[in-house]
């Protein structure tokens, strides 16, 4: 225990007492200024009050709105899906007289390589 009572005068020997209290003097300041800015920032110019309970009413309201919207035209392009093949893979295209591989590609002829 006298070691640690010595350890704790010597750190209190580098401890200055004026100086905390400058230091709690400016923190005390700096939130001052802080909740003056908050003061100012929340403000409301002009702009009735808001309330979130009004607020979360209307956005309930515009879902339910949404969901009851049975015109969903505009999704209809994005939402079509692509025609069925009516023939399988490998088999010749009837579009002219050019072969195709079995992925439905012409095939390019041996001389043109």
């Amino acid at each position: 225990m006298k070691l640690g009572v010595k350890d704790f005068k010597k750190a209190y020997k580098h401890v200055n007492i004026d100086q905390i209290e400058n230091m709690q003097d400016e923190l005390e300041d700096l939130m001052e200024q802080n909740n003056e800015i908050q003061e100012v920032m929340g403000r409301s110019y002009g702009m009735p009050e808001v309330d979130d309970d009004e607020l979360e009413a209307e956005l309930d309201a515009l879902g339910d709105e949404l969901c009851l919207d049975e015109d969903a035209s505009y999704l209809d392009d994005a939402v079509a899906a692509p025609s069925i093949p009516t023939s399988e893979p490998g088999m010749e295209s009837s579009k002219g007289d050019v072969p195709v591989d079995e992925f439905g590609l012409p095939q390019i002829p041996q001389s043109a390589k």
